[in-house]
């Protein structure tokens, strides 16, 4: 008997796949003479006739003699699968397994992976064609069985669907989410006495699922069977409580029984969940307004209400759970699903999260795009949607997104801060300056616009213009150490007022002590002063705090050349160098000149020449 919710038991196919793999790593020996294995490592049209390994079968096919090893080219390509898979590529992994069924026919467990995957890339079509030819080979494979009833039903097909699961009971008579499937279509064809057997067959084989325990309970509930709709409902919501629609139903069985105040109890943990449910808050008030608190039910109550009668997608609450679960392949069939059924927003925005999750920002993005469609004028979509195209490094689409979001409100300072920083992300500097001026001029009590405001002055060389914002973000927040390290990094940059300059750092570094940047700041002004052994010892302090940085050891050359240590100051210039013209992204601030770096390592080579 199975103990978890539509759990599959894989010790047999773990089983297979071990002498499976074995039978792999003999074979990947011949295949590594196949040269179109490095030609397109990628491709699922690789012609592999021509290596040792495929001739030699061929050969042995050719000449009728026992072929003790599979098709090479399923190997090469279930590989390929394989590692698609785990780089979350599923459309090319449902390619590659369509490559190892056509040259591994009798692979039963291939043609399960080709159809789940073709379920679960929304290929529907395809997944039947698959199924249905796949069931011509192994006509008692519940998987595909499975898989190709919840097509059927999702498409409106239930008869068809209904057959399928028929014979899945056939064989498994344990199989529970078949029986529940069952129920729940013949609950929508209105076969309600049939939908209730079902369901009572399903609680019998899982009595601690969850959602056969709810959709039973709805099944009694319609029958008039008050108490055992109670009892399933509560045994629904005792194992998940957060099956809200459940305790929905639970509050109005216990109302039908006259039984108020624990109606009320269970509404009361409703609107505490869902406190906008206008269809919760008007039961509580109808039940307070009954001015009774007696336990005597009325006659008049309908079976289900109207709220309530709309049969939940059940394919929903199964993703819903596969998704707590962190079960998210699963989770993500059972989505495709509810969308070939009914396309609206939730499914979108929990698949999209499974694929951000898994670093498909590119499918995460698609799904936002359908959204975009479902609804256009969305602010929450529009930002959502800008954000992953920002972390895709396409900041123009970011741009553009957030400038429809500033349309639909004008007044948001926060959109226009988002916007500002899209355009500093595309290197748009005066477009980021106006922007973020917006913003201030709209929130002017926000020291962090003030802050990033200076710091793209001082980028575009507006020195004025940026200390004036940095003292403005301090005179906001007196424990802004960012913006004592800059201004007094510009005061020590510019040359003057560096007694000024010394006072910001000591402030920035009582409030972050370990910043290896506010040192080297600090570390900088004490050399502009003249103090070069001061100077050194908190450039040291900041190498211990800070990743490899190319500003500091170019900082670090100029202390020791100041010092005569002219070898250690070459290599501090070579190691800036380095760092300089090796830098894979922009770093969005201050760098060395690479020239500037070699004329000052060529005279500390010049000067230690001289003093041999």
């Amino acid at each position: 008997m199975k103990t978890q919710v539509f759990e599959v038991n894989t010790i047999s196919k773990t089983t297979k796949a071990v002498s499976y793999s074995l039978g792999m790593l003999f074979m990947l020996m011949f295949l590594s003479n196949c040269s179109t294995m490095q030609e397109i490592p990628g491709s699922t049209s690789s012609d592999l006739s021509s290596s040792y390994a495929v001739k030699s079968f061929e050969k042995k096919k050719q000449l009728s003699q026992n072929l003790d090893t599979r098709d090479p080219r399923s190997y090469y390509h279930y590989l390929l699968a394989l590692k698609a898979e785990k780089a979350y590529q599923l459309e090319e992994a449902a390619l590659h397994y369509k490559e190892v069924v056509q040259h591994d026919p009798e692979a039963e467990r291939f043609h399960e992976k080709w159809v789940r995957l073709l379920l679960r890339t929304g290929q529907f079509d395809e997944a039947v064609r698959a199924g249905q030819n796949a069931l011509s080979r192994f006509p008692e494979n519940e998987e595909i069985k499975m898989i190709l009833g919840d097509i059927f039903a999702s498409k409106g097909q239930a008869e068809e669907a209904i057959k399928h699961y028929d014979q899945i009971i056939r064989i498994s008579p344990e199989n529970a989410r078949a029986l529940l499937l069952k129920g729940a279509l013949l609950e929508g064809m209105e076969k309600y006495d049939q939908a209730l057997e079902e369901y009572k067959k399903g609680a019998l084989v899982e009595s601690k699922n969850p959602l056969i325990q709810f959709y039973l309970g709805r099944a009694y509930l319609r029958a008039n069977k008050l108490k055992e709709a109670e009892e399933s409902l509560d045994i629904a919501v005792s194992l998940k409580p957060n099956l809200l629609q459940a305790r929905h139903h639970l509050a109005w069985v216990l109302e039908r029984q006259g039984r108020t105040v624990e109606a009320l109890k269970e509404y009361g943990l409703l609107l505490k969940l869902t406190p906008d449910n206008e269809y919760v808050k008007n039961r509580v008030s109808k039940l307070h307004s009954s001015g009774t608190l007696d336990q005597n039910p009325s006659e008049s109550f309908e079976a289900i209400p109207s709220a309530l009668e709309k049969q939940p997608n059940i394919h929903m609450r199964i993703a819903t759970i596969y998704f707590e679960q962190t079960l998210y392949l699963r989770a993500l069939d059972e989505f495709q699903l509810v969308l070939a059924k009914l396309d609206y927003k939730d499914p979108h925005v929990l698949m999209a999260r499974i694929y951000e999750t898994h670093g498909r920002l590119d499918k995460a993005v698609e799904e936002f795009e359908k959204l975009r469609k479902l609804e256009p004028k969305s602010l929450d979509i529009l930002l959502y949607t800008a954000r992953l195209y920002s972390l895709m490094k396409i900041p123009e689409k970011s741009i553009d997104l957030l400038n429809e979001a500033v349309k639909l409100e004008p007044e948001n300072d926060q959109l226009l801060h988002s916007l500002a920083l899209a355009y500093m992300a595309k290197n748009e500097n005066d477009m980021a300056i106006v922007t973020m001026s917006k913003a201030v001029a709209l929130n002017p009590k926000k020291d962090s616009y003030y802050f990033e405001l200076g710091a793209l002055m001082e980028k575009s060389g507006d020195y004025k213009g940026a200390i004036e914002n940095m003292r403005q973000a301090i005179e906001l927040n007196p424990l802004h150490s960012n913006a004592h390290n800059f201004l007094g990094y510009i005061y020590a940059l510019e040359g003057y007022d560096l007694d000024q300059a010394l006072e910001h750092l000591k402030k920035a570094l009582t409030i972050q002590p370990r910043n290896g940047y506010f040192l080297d700041s600090l570390g900088w002004i004490y050399f502009k002063k003249g103090e070069s052994k001061k100077a050194l010892t908190q450039i040291q302090k900041a190498l211990i705090y800070t990743e490899p940085d190319p500003v500091l050891y170019d900082h670090l050359g100029d202390i020791l050349f100041s010092l005569e240590n002219y070898d250690e100051a070459s290599g501090a210039w070579k190691n800036s160098l380095f760092l300089t013209v090796n830098e894979k992204e922009d770093p969005g601030g201050e760098m060395p000149d690479p020239q500037t770096l070699r004329n000052k390592i060529d005279k500390a080579k010049r000067l230690l020449q001289q003093s041999y």
